[in-house]
C-alpha cells in the first residue's frame, strides 16, 4: 500500500472532479536530503506547498534565479514517468491509486546515477549512463496507466505541434498523449528554464554541480514512485501519493 501522505481523498478534490490534472513522477521521499536539496533549488516544496529560500548565486540576482526556475518550480522536483493528464469520465482516483499499487508492487527497487547535462538550452540531472530499468519502468507506466488518461483535446494537439514535432513524437501524442514516451523518453529532473547566454549558462551550470554535488556519480535508489496533482493549470503540482517498488 503507497505511504497515505493526506488523511482522506477529500483534501485533494472529490473523485468527478475533472478540472484537475495528475502525474507520475520519480520524486526523491519528503525529508530526504535529495528532497531537501531539489526544493532549495527550486524555491518550493512540493510535498508541503511551502515557498523555500533559493541558494545564493555569485553573478545571478535571486529575481533572475526565481525567473529562470519558475516553470520547473510550477511541477515540482521530479523527473516525470506518466505526463500530467486528466481522469478519464468513469475512472476514479481510487482505481487509479489501486492500479498504481499493483504496477508498482510488481517491480523492483534499483539503483540510478545522476549528473548534471544540458538539454537543449536547459539544465536537468539526467543519468550519467543507460538504465534499461528506469526505461522500463517508465513504458509501463504509460501503458498501464493510459486507460485513466482522457484523450488529448484539439487545442492541446496544436500547442503541442506548434513547438515541432518528429513524425515519431507526433505519433506519440496521438496515441499516448505525450510526445516523448518509449524511444523518445529520457529521464530527466528539469531545474532550469532555457538559459541563452553563454555566460548565464556558465555561472548556473557550476552553480548546480555545487548544489547537487552529494548526489552526483552517486548511486541512488529509486524505491518509490509517487502520484502528483494539480488543482487547476494555474496551480502548482503538489505530491499526492507515494508507492513502493515491490510491495504488494
Amino acid at each position: 500500500m503507497g505511504n497515505k501522505l493526506n488523511k482522506d481523498e477529500k483534501t485533494i478534490g472529490p473523485h468527478d472532479d475533472r478540472s484537475g490534472r495528475f502525474a507520475i513522477y520519480y520524486a526523491p521521499t519528503p525529508f530526504s536530503a535529495l528532497h531537501s536539496l531539489g526544493s532549495t533549488w527550486l524555491g518550493r516544496d512540493s510535498a508541503t506547498g511551502k515557498i523555500i529560500e533559493q541558494p545564493s548565486i555569485s553573478g545571478i540576482t535571486s529575481e533572475r534565479l526565481s525567473e529562470l526556475t519558475k516553470s520547473a518550480r510550477h511541477y515540482g522536483f521530479h523527473a516525470t514517468l506518466k505526463a500530467p493528464f486528466q481522469l478519464k469520465h468513469g475512472t476514479t482516483l481510487t482505481l487509479l491509486k489501486q492500479t498504481l499499487r499493483q504496477v508498482f508492487g510488481d517491480a523492483s527497487p534499483f539503483h540510478i546515477n545522476l549528473d548534471v547535462l544540458r538539454l537543449g538550452k536547459l539544465f536537468a540531472l539526467m543519468l550519467s549512463k543507460p538504465n534499461p530499468k528506469i526505461q522500463s519502468l517508465a513504458e509501463i507506466v504509460v501503458r498501464e496507466i493510459d486507460a485513466f488518461r482522457e484523450p488529448i483535446t484539439k487545442e492541446e494537439l496544436a500547442i503541442r505541434r506548434s513547438k515541432g514535432l518528429t513524425p515519431s513524437q507526433d505519433e506519440n501524442l496521438i496515441n499516448w498523449g505525450y510526445p516523448y514516451v518509449f524511444s523518445e523518453f529520457r529521464f530527466h529532473i528539469t531545474l532550469t528554464g532555457k538559459i541563452q547566454l553563454s555566460k548565464e549558462q556558465a555561472i548556473i551550470y557550476d552553480a548546480i554541480k555545487r548544489h547537487f554535488s552529494e548526489f552526483l556519480n552517486k548511486r541512488i535508489k529509486i524505491e518509490y514512485i509517487c502520484l502528483f496533482r494539480q488543482t487547476n493549470r494555474e496551480a502548482p503540482f503538489l505530491l499526492v501519493d507515494q508507492f513502493k517498488l515491490g510491495l504488494k
